[in-house]
């Protein structure tokens, strides 16, 4: 008899007791670990591991329903906590409730693709009902998403926006736009991001009639928008890694700025994607085209970094997140430019969200007059998907 063999038998003789003798030794129970695998109880949508108790290395114990299931994290819904993240690397064993025994999927992490009915699990090792034996460690996904096997793309995104309306002392309207979405496939990603702010200010000045008398006008103080368009290849046996191209057109007539592009490629690197949040560091170059409205025109090849990611570590189902780029002059004068975005998102109900951001831009190469920081500070609300 092969080892694995006598272990699939060993296994199993424990499995088949503990399922049909009520009198087996129940000393085995603490070692053995049922997890029951729920499909689809309706048409593309997958059911919780109900009544699941995961075991911590630190001893503690969490009851809940298992919700995902991934390589790097198991997600539950508990009593004190709708949807809770824990770290693969925290976590001892997990129990599970057999009660529903619907054909669930496997992905594994050489590729295979397993439909599985309930299965037990001892010792980080799973029992599947045709005998075979599987390692947890060696399990990437339970019931993945379709795009997660190859098929098609996630799309998610996030439309707000921040408005301002000031009367009395000082009058003002304020209006800020901003979209970002993506869509992800274990292939590649597109990345799109766009942005618009007009701001003004009631201001009373002499009257065109030349009589003394005054009225008040609406001027413009801020008026640009920005486009960004990414697109990211993932390297095949490399997974953190990608190649990638980035775009840029955007306009503020209030810096000079009638219109400033930048294209060009980047190697990219997932630097952390885990259940505390994720950051993706990139690194390429660029060529960047700037038309002023009165300054001399330039144009140059700069050095670009980006830098992207967000983090629920402050819990409550918050959202931090950041997004930063980068880009050096290395033709003429190494000038930076460097726009940063740090933020804290709150969900709300229905997909909605609000957030309080704020938003730093550096431009060392200012036309003339003009000032190299610019700052804000924004609530915004919005829709995600």
């Amino acid at each position: 008899m092969q080892p694995t063999d006598a272990l699939n038998e060993e296994l199993l003789m424990s499995i088949i007791p503990w399922n049909r003798d009520r009198s087996a030794d129940w000393s085995l129970l603490p070692v053995l670990l049922s997890i029951a695998l729920i499909a689809f109880a309706w048409p593309m949508q997958a059911s919780a591991l109900s009544q699941s108790r995961v075991l911590l290395f630190d001893g503690s114990i969490i009851v809940g329903d298992i919700v995902s299931y991934r390589s790097d994290a198991v997600t539950l819904n508990t009593s004190f906590n709708r949807e809770l993240s824990i770290a693969s690397s925290l976590i001892k064993d997990i129990e599970a409730s057999a009660e529903d025994l619907s054909i669930a999927t496997l992905l594994l992490k050489d590729g295979r693709k397993v439909e599985a009915a309930p299965f037990l699990v001892t010792g980080g090792l799973l029992a599947l009902s045709d005998g075979e034996i599987v390692k947890l460690s060696d399990v990437d996904k339970l019931n993945p998403e379709p795009w997660e096997m190859g098929q098609g793309y996630a799309w998610q995104g996030l439309a707000s926006v921040a408005l301002t309306v000031a009367r009395g002392n000082t009058d003002a309207d304020q209006l800020d736009i901003a979209v970002n979405t993506q869509f992800d496939s274990t292939r590649d990603r597109i990345t799109l991001r766009a942005n618009a702010e007009r701001d003004t200010a009631i201001v009373t000045v002499p009257s065109a009639s030349g009589d003394g008398s005054f009225e008040r006008v609406s001027k413009p103080s801020a008026d640009n928008w920005q486009i960004i368009g990414k697109y990211d290849y993932y390297l095949k046996d490399w997974t953190k890694h990608y190649l990638g191209v980035n775009a840029s057109v955007e306009a503020d007539e209030f810096t000079d700025i009638r219109l400033r592009s930048y294209i060009g490629p980047y190697y990219g690197r997932k630097l952390f994607n885990g259940s505390w949040g994720k950051l993706d560091g990139e690194l390429g170059f660029v060529r960047v085209d700037t038309d002023f409205y009165n300054a001399e025109d330039t144009e140059y090849y700069g050095a670009n970094w980006n830098f992207t990611g967000e983090s629920m570590v402050l819990g409550g189902d918050s959202r931090l997140y950041l997004t930063h780029v980068g880009i050096l002059n290395i033709s003429d004068d190494n000038s930076v430019i460097l726009d940063t975005t740090v933020g804290l998102g709150f969900p709300f109900f229905f997909g909605l969200e609000a957030a309080a951001e704020f938003s730093i831009d550096y431009d060392g190469a200012a036309a003339a007059g003009k000032d190299a920081v610019d700052q804000s500070y924004n609530l915004r609300v919005g829709y995600s998907w």
